[in-house]
């Protein structure tokens, strides 16, 4: 027994390059990292920034595009609307004419023209003047007419400041 053990241990030192009172070695392996080259990732950085810009500019673009299709559409609304005016003005024209206005009182009201011969001027005269008693407001010193027209004088000169001042 002890024969075979030796014998095995002598097979496995042969194997794997140890001797019997070795122990394995450990080889250090070092990694060596590669630097990426600074101006690599500068260029990185510069493209990112410069597709942001762009996705940026597509975005304006496809928003200015769309207010100037909402701008044309709200145009021709407006033309649309502007020739709607145009015709309720030629019916509202239509149902004031003097001739309409003439066919409606003649046939449905039952007016008839007037003749010259029936048709009488009188002149206006002048209107009686009505007598009005003098009434005293209470704290008034008698000025009726004098208060009335210094407060118009007083409106009318601050109406002309006003004026001025434009």
């Amino acid at each position: 027994m002890v024969q075979a053990s030796q014998a095995r241990k002598a097979e496995f030192d042969h194997s794997y390059g140890y001797s019997a009172g070795q122990a394995p070695a450990v080889k250090k392996v070092r990694k060596v990292y590669k630097k990426s080259a600074p101006g690599k990732r500068t260029l990185i950085k510069v493209g990112i920034a410069a597709f942001a810009y762009a996705i940026i500019l597509v975005y304006l673009c496809v928003t200015v595009s769309n207010m100037g299709y909402k701008m044309v559409n709200l145009e021709k609304d407006i033309a649309k609307l502007q020739d709607a005016n145009h015709m309720l003005e030629f019916k509202i024209a239509e149902q004031v004419s003097l001739d309409r206005v003439e066919m409606v009182a003649t046939k449905q009201l039952g007016m008839c023209k007037l003749d010259s011969s029936r048709a009488i001027a009188v002149t206006a005269g002048q209107p009686a003047k009505i007598q009005t008693a003098d009434q005293k407001v209470a704290g008034d010193k008698g000025d009726n007419k004098n208060v009335a027209a210094r407060s118009l004088q007083k409106l009318y000169s601050n109406l002309m400041l006003l004026a001025e001042k434009r």
